[in-house]
């Protein structure tokens, strides 16, 4: 898959982490909350990540939906509507933001 998205690219360049995140440095990051399924194609990538986040120091949530493809939190299903759910919680735990003051 990766080929398809840096054909120009050696598989050294490749593990640049500004192509691929699983390269870079994590340390000290903010909260992550990784959702997969278990049939995406980068299932491999998606715990591999989370593991390297959470070993440095990093809260990191994991879920993996069974049977699940890539991108299946967009389908109408109640498993995505579960997993955007937790999302939307999630965000909302995370990543508060004060309301506005009055406009002067």
């Amino acid at each position: 898959m990766i080929e398809q998205f840096t054909p120009s690219l050696s598989p050294e360049d490749r593990r640049r982490p500004e192509v691929s995140p699983l390269f870079a440095h994590l340390g000290g990051l903010p909260p992550a909350l990784f959702i997969v399924g278990s049939a995406d194609i980068l299932l491999d990538d998606t715990l591999f990540l989370a593991a390297r986040w959470a070993s440095c120091g990093n809260a990191a949530d994991l879920e993996v939906h069974p049977e699940a493809p890539h991108g299946f939190n967009a389908l109408p299903t109640a498993i995505a509507m579960a997993a955007n759910r937790r999302i939307e919680a999630f965000l909302a735990a995370h990543c508060a933001v004060d309301a506005p003051g009055p406009a002067t």
